[in-house]
């Protein structure tokens, strides 16, 4: 989109509300991201997508996932309208699909309710490089063929009967002792300001009720005056 439309859009906003959104872009990150494979619960979307703008997580990558745009607002609070959703398509395969993730400089980390001989616990995962993290399916967890590609595998340590946790409980407790970490460790894993401006604008338009038709409004007016010049002065 023309960055003039955007500068048109941020005028309509008010000034708390773009001072809002400055503050919550300086502290997005992408150095740590989340993938969710075959989560067929609507609610479960909801809450993760909450939990990773709360924290501070800009990326989440969906397999299988094709509720995701019709996740519960009331569980999410319009937190959808601040990440970015990245899908797999459905005719790409798994392997190209991760691939490309890992091409972005991402080690892909799998999450497991059972502790084995390939596990670490997520005390001892170490945070010196970017890291998405993938929860699976309610039921089954990640798929054999997903487990195959991922580069390292963490378990959460549990002490009581039941042994397992709901998926958005997962992500919120391994989430949220990864970004604490890193952030007090003082790391540079804040956006660049290219990426900042782009996610920048997006958010002003998110903010504005029906802003696509607004868009499109200046779009025909541009385009009405661009074909009926105005005829030179006598």
């Amino acid at each position: 989109m023309n960055k003039i439309y955007y500068e048109f859009l941020e005028k309509l906003i008010s000034k708390s509300r773009k001072e809002k959104i400055d503050k919550v872009l300086s502290r997005r990150t992408r150095y740590i991201a989340v993938l969710l494979e075959n989560i067929y619960q609507s609610h479960n979307l909801s809450a993760v997508i909450r939990t990773c703008d709360n924290l501070g997580i800009q990326d989440i990558y969906t397999i299988k996932s094709e509720k995701i745009k019709n996740s519960g607002k009331n569980v999410s609070l319009g937190a959808e309208k601040w990440v970015s959703i990245k899908s797999k398509d459905k005719d790409e395969k798994l392997f190209d699909y991760l691939n490309k993730i890992k091409k972005n400089g991402y080690k892909i980390v799998g999450t497991s309710t059972v502790k084995n001989n390939i596990s670490c616990d997520i005390t001892d995962l170490k945070l010196d490089e970017k890291l998405i993290f993938a929860f699976g399916n309610e039921e089954k967890g990640l798929s054999k063929d997903f487990i195959k590609q991922c580069d390292h595998i963490i378990s959460i340590p549990m002490y009581g009967f039941a042994q397992s946790y709901n998926i958005s409980v997962s992500c919120a407790i391994v989430l949220s002792n990864i970004i604490f970490k890193i952030r007090k460790s003082k790391k540079s894993i804040f956006l660049s300001k290219n990426e900042k401006e782009e996610i920048r604008n997006e958010w002003i338009k998110n903010s504005i009720k029906n802003s696509n038709l607004i868009l499109k409004n200046i779009e025909k007016k541009r385009a009405w005056k661009d074909s009926n010049p105005r005829p030179p002065e006598p």
